[in-house]
């Protein structure tokens, strides 16, 4: 399987060209996928993508009451959304929008987060994990449920 994992610091040029880290381009060539960029409804981050999350979204709001404001809240997700090229050397041109919301300057962190990953102001980031392991600290690791079985894809369906 596929992960995106691991942080990452890249410098962001004049032009707003950010390098994203070879494992994850690997990850991007080997599934021949497109890769998607979007605003983070709870972080002050950008989230990046394949198709199969965003599908995943547009089948939970296919589920759902249209007139709902959960589904308005997912909406918020699909309409930030943008496909992201990468370049012959591997960057993707970040938008002046995108940058305003993680509020990025001339360095970007990439954090791996398994199926997806988050491009965060590495300051901003390193706050937020030292306060995760704070509280697995003071409050214990939260609990997990790890199944036996991983529900192979449709692409590894025989």
């Amino acid at each position: 399987m596929d992960l995106y994992l691991s942080t990452f610091e890249n410098r962001i040029d004049k032009k707003g060209r950010l390098s994203v880290p070879a494992p994850f381009r690997s990850v991007l060539e080997r599934r021949r996928e497109p890769l998607y960029l979007f605003k983070s409804l709870t972080e002050p981050c950008l989230e990046g993508c394949g198709p199969e999350r965003i599908g995943q979204i547009v089948d939970a709001i296919d589920r759902m009451d249209s007139l709902s404001a959960e589904v308005a809240t997912l909406q918020t997700i699909l309409s930030s959304a943008q496909e992201m090229k990468l370049d012959s050397e591997g960057r993707i041109l970040l938008t002046a929008d995108f940058i305003d919301f993680a509020d990025l300057k001339d360095t970007a962190l990439y954090a791996g987060i398994g199926r997806s990953f988050q491009i965060w102001l590495p300051g901003r980031y390193r706050a937020r994990e030292a306060d995760a392991r704070s509280r697995a600290i003071t409050s214990g690791m939260p609990s997990l449920r790890l199944s036996m079985h991983r529900q192979k894809p449709d692409s590894e369906a025989p």
